[in-house]
């Protein structure tokens, strides 16, 4: 008879006995303000009464705050956030399926796509980044909310990852710990806990085999009671006999059950709101996996937020750690042999590619088409072997997984993709782009009824057509006049940053250190510094010789952001508790209203890199395209970072930069404001 003697639950699926060796193992390193979310947390899993008086609201128009109804915001030409909401339901229920809004910050975007949402029925929103999928919590989730025309508020849920939710049977930890039942690595160093796990594991019969290559994730993750696995309807499992089977149809109408088991794990009760959620709202990296294994749900309308970022992330530039895959292929243990072979197969691939590299070197600038290289054939397999793709997607957690999203990914686009390899330490990691970005959209649009492309900054009509391949669409007007104010404070000490200047020795790295660090001391505060790349802020020992001790290093801005998870350090700026916010993630998503930043500084003109793969490969295979996207890229990254600081028509903002690129780009900005007005 089996041990049942480590995870012990009371009657609200509490652990009441918890073996101190996993602790000792656990996440030791978290920070201490990082909040993990519980179960009853999901708002959307709450019942709540139908406020009758409103059931005969406004038709496509709902948003309260505190039980008082907000009235739709008026806009310069004319239109209401309700107009543009009903605007684009009449061209989507006309036949159109691809709709960009186009509204300057402050518009009200989030409100408007909410009430196509109410409108149409089940859609995803999709942001570029975690915080703004905060923000949407923090605006609809709480004292703000919509009505439905039943009575019933909007049911709004977020999915996040493991990395969010506090485990259960493990307190204080998140569900990504790794040496949780359904998240551990089947190894020997872990033979021990395995061991356990597989005795606790309920619908186990047999002692544990005493190789570890016996022993499948099915074999201990339902060890932890929460564990629900999602997984293509044809795939059925018959060992959680514990779990309630919910079956919802994905995109491309491919069928999905999520095998629910015990409630109360907030990591797996979220996906819940793909059968019950009015609203799901994913960042975009999730989304794009979601889309990738076709299980995110069939919704009526697709809503994009920062549609111009979704766009550019489209080039799907990929790092696949061809060493990890290798490991992961291995960790699985499958019944089938013909799936062993492939596993077989892969990794001898693999092997290959490593003993190539081995032989000729890895030149990081070196770029290859992707059918000149063994990868491809490992991705033609992964994609087209469902036996294959069904025993990887059974371990969430394993490696593999990388590398079949890369495979779904690709695999439309092998003939366009190309790689350049680098090592990293002992291990040899492939970096995969595709420039055939009408491909990739195509994809999305193919999988859904309608999108919706919402940003204040839209691509050209001419990158639209040539990179993305979008002729047939229609725009929306929210509001297009820019809102705020913006003058330009000078020091005397700026000047063309462009490469070639440094090159020249025209300007000296030192005359651009000095120039930045009187900027920001000269700067207005509070004052928000667009960082555009670490290397743009002095090292540690070019800090000490500076005038102005005005400037933070590269390596301590690097540490700052890579311990703060949570984005407290924008916070913490926001609320007053430092002058200064250097960083490189508030391009985006933050807003900085009112006296909360009087200055904006940008470390020079936001163009891309040039240096980066995608831009190499763009200049060779599209070189008429390759200078009017680079241009274009570069405007709406400039834009957006003023936009961050000019919410509504009463803030105000100072620029400054030491690149005298930046302050012509506000003045040209100037010039289009006053020809508008």
């Amino acid at each position: 008879m089996k041990d049942k003697k480590r995870l012990e639950f009371d009657s609200r699926g509490k652990p009441v006995k918890v073996d101190r060796m996993l602790l000792e193992f656990s996440q030791e390193d978290m920070p201490q303000d990082v909040h993990l979310k519980t179960s009853k947390e999901l708002s959307f899993l709450k019942e709540e009464k139908p406020k009758l008086e409103n059931i005969f609201q406004n038709k496509y128009w709902s948003l309260y705050k505190d039980d008082q109804f907000l009235k739709p915001l008026a806009f310069s030409n004319g239109k209401t956030q309700e107009d543009v909401v009903k605007e684009i339901v009449e061209k989507i229920k006309s036949g159109k399926k691809v709709i960009f809004l186009h509204g300057v910050c402050g518009s009200g975007k989030s409100a408007i796509a909410l009430n196509v949402a109410r409108v149409m029925g089940k859609t995803s929103v999709v942001v570029p980044i975690k915080s703004l999928q905060k923000q949407y919590e923090e605006d609809y989730m709480g004292n703000k909310y919509l009505l439905k025309n039943d009575g019933k508020k909007l049911k709004i849920a977020m999915i996040t990852g493991r990395d969010n939710h506090d485990s259960i049977i493990m307190p204080g930890v998140s569900c990504a710990d790794p040496y949780l039942p359904d998240t551990i690595k089947i190894t020997e160093k872990n033979f021990h806990r395995i061991k356990d796990y597989y005795e606790e594991n309920p619908f186990t019969k047999d002692e544990m085999p005493e190789e570890l290559k016996n022993v499948r994730r099915l074999s201990i993750a339902p060890a932890n009671p929460y564990w629900s696995p999602i997984l293509p309807a044809s795939l059925e499992i018959t060992q959680l006999k514990d779990a309630e089977k919910k079956r919802y149809k994905g995109m491309n109408g491919r069928e999905f059950v999520f095998y629910h088991r015990k409630k109360g794990c907030s990591y797996y009760d979220q996906y819940l709101a793909y059968m019950d959620a009015d609203v799901i709202i994913f960042n975009s990296a999730k989304y794009l996996a979601e889309t990738a294994m076709e299980r995110k749900p069939q919704t009526e309308v697709e809503i994009i937020d920062e549609a111009d970022e979704f766009l550019d992330s489209l080039s799907n530039q990929t790092r696949l750690n061809l060493t990890l895959v290798s490991a992961g292929l291995r960790l699985l243990k499958p019944e089938s042999d013909d799936v062993r072979y492939l596993i077989r197969k892969i990794t001898e691939l693999i092997e290959l590619e490593e003993r190539n590299k081995k032989a000729t070197g890895v030149d990081e600038k070196q770029i290859y088409k992707l059918n000149e290289t063994k990868i491809a054939e490992i991705l033609r397999i992964l994609a087209q072997e469902s036996d294959l793709e069904a025993e990887i997607e059974i371990d969430e957690t394993n490696y593999a997984n990388q590398a079949l999203e890369a495979a779904r990914n690709f695999i439309e686009t092998i003939d366009d993709t190309y790689v350049s390899f680098y090592k990293e330490e002992d291990t040899l990691v492939a970096t995969l782009v595709t420039t055939n970005l009408a491909e990739k959209f195509k994809g999305i649009v193919s999988g859904n009824k309608a999108l919706i492309l919402m940003s204040g900054t839209l691509h050209s009509e001419e990158v639209l057509k040539h990179l993305f391949g979008i002729r047939d669409y229609a725009i929306v007007e929210a509001e297009t006049l820019h809102q705020g104010a913006i003058d330009i404070i000078k020091t005397g000490t700026e000047f063309d940053c462009r490469y070639s200047n440094f090159q020249s020795k025209e300007f000296t790295r030192e005359d651009y250190l000095k120039s930045l660090s009187k900027v920001v001391q000269k700067s207005e505060k509070p004052t928000l510094v667009h960082v555009n790349a670490f290397s743009d802020l002095p090292t540690d020992e070019e800090l000490e010789l500076l005038e102005y001790q005005t400037l933070v290093t590269q390596s301590e801005l690097r540490n700052a952001q890579n311990s703060d998870k949570i984005g407290k350090r924008i916070s913490d700026f926001k609320t007053g508790k430092f002058p200064v916010l250097f960083t490189t993630k508030a391009s985006r998503g933050a807003d900085f209203p009112g006296k909360v930043c009087n200055s904006i500084v940008f470390t020079k003109y936001p163009n891309p890199n040039v240096n980066d793969t995608f831009w190499k490969i763009l200049k060779k295979t599209h070189p008429d395209y390759y200078s009017e996207f680079y241009k274009d890229k570069a405007n709406r990254e400039f834009l957006q970072r003023i936009y961050r600081a000019l919410r509504s028509k009463n803030d105000h903002v100072y620029i400054l930069s030491p690149d005298t690129r930046v302050l012509n780009a506000v003045r040209e900005l100037q010039m289009k404001v006053m020809k508008k007005t």
